[in-house]
């Protein structure tokens, strides 16, 4: 991908959080785990699990339950690995029992991408506004949140439920940038996925594709249609020097 070249200047930024802002993958894998474990199914490989992470627990699972139990070929995220009819008990249970268990055990061993801090700071010090933007149900991304100390540092985290609509439509980051004052085109959005680029385009806004995150190493990223991307959270200091 090419530097981008705008006429328009960066005047906000908007993360994903999942895989973006905050590596969430060993709490969300090992609550997967444990759901799976207690129905006596084999644990999915944490490397495994990472590029299903995007679609939440259902898109996790799902790919799970249809490569072990069903034993069928499995789609690579964002397409849907449909879970039989006849596993619909099982693949609901596996899902309430994931999710207890992962809204106690929210924050064990998640952890900032490395370099990501550093640029929060430097947002800070640049009196540039940032938030987050993420498909993440609010019961889980508030306590998450407040034990990173996202919540305290920023106002603007949108959730996936509070507004009607959630990524990929434009809708959350819409709120967004309207609860940061500044217009969309002015904002720039930072995903690890397809849904948070298509997101991020239909807003109007800039895009950039987090290279560092949950992404399947045959993930075609340049088809996601991306102003830029990133190769580490640091890259982003010098991306927005330059487009300001």
């Amino acid at each position: 991908m090419n530097a981008l070249m705008s006429s328009k200047p960066i005047d906000a930024v908007l993360f994903d959080l999942d895989g973006t802002v905050l590596d969430t993958a060993p709490d969300l894998v090992a609550s997967a785990n444990w759901a799976l474990v207690s129905e006596g199914l084999p644990p999915c490989p944490l490397e495994e699990a990472k590029p299903y992470i995007s679609g939440g627990a259902r898109t996790m699972l799902g790919y799970w339950i249809v490569k072990t139990v069903e034993r069928r070929p499995v789609f690579n995220f964002p397409q849907v690995n449909q879970v039989s009819p006849k596993n619909d008990d099982l693949f609901s249970r596996l899902i309430d029992r994931m999710l207890e268990h992962y809204e106690a055990n929210v924050a064990n061993q998640t952890a900032y991408f490395s370099g990501m801090e550093a640029v929060l700071d430097e947002l800070d010090a640049r009196r540039l506004p940032w938030g987050i933007v993420t498909n993440k149900q609010s019961r889980l991304t508030e306590p998450l949140a407040a034990a990173l100390q996202l919540s305290q540092r920023t106002d603007c985290i949108i959730s996936g439920d509070t507004t009607p609509k959630a990524k990929p439509h434009p809708l959350p980051l819409l709120e967004a940038s309207q609860r940061l004052g500044i217009q969309p085109e002015h904002c720039v959005y930072i995903g690890d996925s397809a849904r948070d680029i298509e997101a991020g385009r239909r807003a109007g806004m800039t895009t950039l594709a987090a290279l560092y995150g949950y992404i399947a190493a045959d993930e075609d990223v340049d088809a996601w249609g991306a102003d830029d991307a990133l190769e580490c959270p640091s890259d982003l200091i010098p991306w927005i020097a330059a487009a300001r």
